[in-house]
């Protein structure tokens, strides 16, 4: 795959080029790479075309007379079609509604070498910014407003993508919902969906007395005025200490800068809904406003491979489907730069990248591999599955909850192996729906299977404002945890082996392994097995509350703290073993806890302090992670037992095998930074 270098100077709009030729956003410089244009040859068999720029819906749908717009052309399939997008952008909502078969799918793709953008924006915003705004009267100097109303933007429309059970997010305050959402299209870095004018207009930065009260401007944004219809802008630069690079810095007249703008709530970007057999490939997706981008219901067979999501509210939508492959895909959430969980959860959109739900049947074989999810609030409610695979992705800045695999259910098995996932405020978050919703027996195979993970959180996410200056941006780092929860709900049984975690300091009290050995195991159990705890400041600590063991199996974990060295005299598990609690573990793990664990440096090729900095978390020879595993049981998944020379070594990465990389076509690699290569 390549950069279609020109397709992306036409589509995220006029850039200056830089001394190095790399397009130079007028607003931020993209926090992600741009799309790139798919390239591969034009497949073989039934083939039609759409054009934005050259094409007509009076035309036959050929290659010399493409289709104009893709809803036409997508009621025109039959099983063994192909539709090919020129590139352009295409303003426009779709429905797809015809299916494939299993032998003859429905293919809707890129041209090759091209970039063709769905967007279900206002395109005056992208195309005549020049007379889309006007400067705002009786307000700040940098404030400008719509020049045409949108009177429809506020019909209020039911939710129906949150949480199952959970509290919608605005219930109570539905004035204040976030309307008009949207990005710059030049770098697509987006832009706040602020909640209250006050706040658009503020010039504090800092956290107030109440998180609740007191204006507080959040960056570069948008607010709809339900009296008017307008959508007001306001793009000032910040002042807050601290923020550095992050700070935007860019033009501040939205009338020299293309942006993308979408407005109201319920509007699906491309909609998927009973259907079976289809794959799209190639297409960058955005536009959404408080809505789904992509809704998937009752659908089968479906892939998306090579896609690039902006925004969306959230940005997947899965219901009732089966057979559900998304590939080599990017997922860019609403958090901008300078946007943290407070300014997100508060004062604008507190989204969810990823959300499958609950209608009968239940969603069944879930596929996301080689994707990258990045930069949001929330990532994903993946508790509605049987049989979902989550691999070689990269997840990385969600300002809150990370991957939300339960409360427990009996018959859910979820496999979460081989990615790198970076900064969570909470790793694996869970939330209690119902009240005691969950059964206290399960399935015997039933259960998270964590495993071949590097897990570093070292960067941190921004999660509260400062209360006052702070010139280091420290506010920016705050380092959250592995497991926690809202509600106390019942874990889901989770099979934690062969991870690497690292962290800059302790978790919350200190918790055994990181607290994966000592929170939330009441009416579940857990293994964990063979895992790197790293931490750069401090040993991992062994704290366990009560005395009577929860359903904890442990062992062959190593536990190192890299800046304060090795003292053998010192037993950092010697309270626990002496412990009541240490005679109740031997009777659900014979050993009894911390028996098989050590405390060493695991010597790794290279691990650098800066997480920004590429490491190399690979064992050296004579590492003493290396054979000090203890053995899992055969029926676990596990495609790297074969590379263990004896008994397994300790660690996401066995000695001796190449690290692999992750995200779109691997090109992230596993430890940050270049693919190392081998010692």
């Amino acid at each position: 795959y390549v950069i279609a270098f020109a397709a992306i100077l036409l589509l995220f709009l006029p850039v200056c080029v830089a001394a190095d030729d790399h397009p130079r956003a007028n607003s931020h410089p993209p926090q992600r790479p741009l799309p790139q244009a798919v390239d591969r040859e034009l497949a073989r068999g039934p083939a039609y075309f759409v054009d934005p720029v050259r094409g007509d819906d009076a035309h036959d749908g050929s290659i010399k007379k493409p289709w104009k717009t893709l809803q036409y052309g997508v009621r025109r399939l039959k099983a063994g079609d192909t539709l090919y997008l020129r590139g352009g952008v295409y303003h426009e909502t779709v429905y797809l509604t015809r299916s494939g078969t299993e032998e003859a799918p429905i293919v809707i793709a890129a041209y090759p070498h091209e970039l063709p953008v769905l967007d279900g924006g206002l395109r005056e915003f992208l195309d005549s910014p020049s007379t889309s705004w006007k400067p705002v009267k009786d307000g700040p100097a940098d404030e400008y407003v719509s020049t045409k109303t949108y009177p429809d933007a506020s019909d209020r429309r039911v939710p129906h993508q949150f949480l199952p059970g959970a509290w919608e997010p605005m219930w109570g305050r539905e004035g204040q919902r976030p309307l008009a959402l949207g990005h710059f299209a030049d770098s697509m870095i987006p832009l706040h969906g602020y909640r209250t004018l006050e706040d658009l207009r503020s010039s504090n930065e800092y956290q107030p007395k109440s998180k609740n009260a007191g204006a507080v401007y959040c960056g570069p944004g948008l607010w709809f005025n339900r009296q008017t219809n307008r959508i007001h802008i306001r793009l000032a630069h910040h002042k807050l200490p601290g923020l550095g690079e992050r700070a935007y810095r860019g033009a501040t007249d939205p009338r020299k800068l293309p942006l993308v703008v979408a407005v109201g709530f319920g509007q699906d970007v491309l909609r998927i809904n009973g259907i079976k057999h289809v794959r799209i490939e190639g297409l960058v997706l955005r536009g959404a406003s408080g809505s789904p981008l992509i809704h998937i219901y009752g659908s089968e067979d479906i892939h998306l491979d090579h896609v690039t999501v902006y925004g969306g509210f959230p940005a997947l939508l899965v219901n009732a489907s089966q057979k559900l492959r998304v590939t080599h895909s990017a997922f860019r959430g609403l958090a901008a730069p300078w946007s943290g969980r407070s300014h997100m959860k508060y004062r604008g959109t507190a989204s969810y990248q990823i959300v499958l739900q609950n209608a009968q049947p239940y969603n069944e074989d879930i596929e996301f591999s080689n994707c990258e999810f990045t930069d949001d609030h929330d990532f994903a409610f993946l508790r509605y599955a049987k049989h979902l695979r989550f691999h070689h992705n990269f997840v990385d800045n969600f300002n809150d909850d990370g991957l939300e695999c339960g409360a427990k259910l009996r018959w859910h098995t979820i496999y979460i192996h081989h990615n790198r996932i970076g900064a969570c405020l909470g790793v694996f978050q869970q939330h209690e729906i119902d009240k005691d919703e969950s059964p206290v027996t399960h399935d015997a195979e039933s259960g998270v299977y964590i495993y071949r993970n590097v897990f570093d959180q070292r960067a941190g996410v921004y999660y509260g404002l400062p209360s006052k200056p702070d010139p280091s941006g420290s506010f920016l780092h705050h380092e959250g945890a592995v497991l926690s929860d809202h509600g106390s709900p019942t874990y889901p049984v989770m099979r934690v082996y062969h991870n690497t975690f690292l962290r800059r300091g302790p978790v919350w009290r200190n918790y055994f392994l990181f607290g994966l050995g000592a929170r939330a195991l009441r009416n579940t159990e857990r293994d964990v097995f063979n895992n790197l705890f790293i931490q750069a400041k401090g040993v991992p600590g062994a704290v366990v509350y009560g005395k009577e063991a929860g359903n904890l199996r442990e062992g062959g974990n190593l536990l190192r703290g890299v800046t304060e060295g090795l003292d053998e005299k010192v037993d950092p598990f010697a309270k626990l073993r002496n412990s009541p609690l240490f005679e109740s573990s031997k009777q659900v793990y014979e050993p009894g806890w911390t028996t098989q664990d050590i405390v060493a440096d695991p010597r790794f090729v290279k691990l650098k302090e800066n997480p920004g900095m590429a490491s190399d978390l690979r064992l050296s020879k004579g590492s003493p992670a290396i054979d000090r595993g203890v053995t899992i049981p055969a029926k676990w998944p596990d495609p790297l037992a074969e590379a263990e020379d004896g008994k397994p070594d300790i660690g996401a990465v066995p000695f001796g095998t190449e690290a692999w990389g992750v995200g779109v076509d691997g090109r992230i690699p596993l430890f940050g930074g270049a693919q190392p290569t081998a010692p």
